[in-house]
């Protein structure tokens, strides 16, 4: 039972992380401002999402083991 929670918790963060970056790059594509600071906004962002989804993959794979 605790298991099937913990999951549960993992695949809401996991939701939630993945609805924020979808967020925060259509805001980004969406704001008026030049393309190349938008473009340099998005590489930032897919660099800190490669970087926190990988944080969050090692934990995971910690914890399950």
């Amino acid at each position: 039972m605790f298991h099937e929670e913990n999951n549960q918790g993992a695949t809401a963060l996991l939701s939630f992380l993945i609805g924020s970056i979808v967020g925060a790059g259509l805001a980004l594509l969406f704001a008026p401002q030049a393309g190349k600071k938008t473009r340099m906004q998005i590489s930032e962002l897919a660099e800190d999402v490669m970087e926190h989804t990988t944080d969050y993959a090692k934990k995971l794979k910690d914890k399950i083991a």
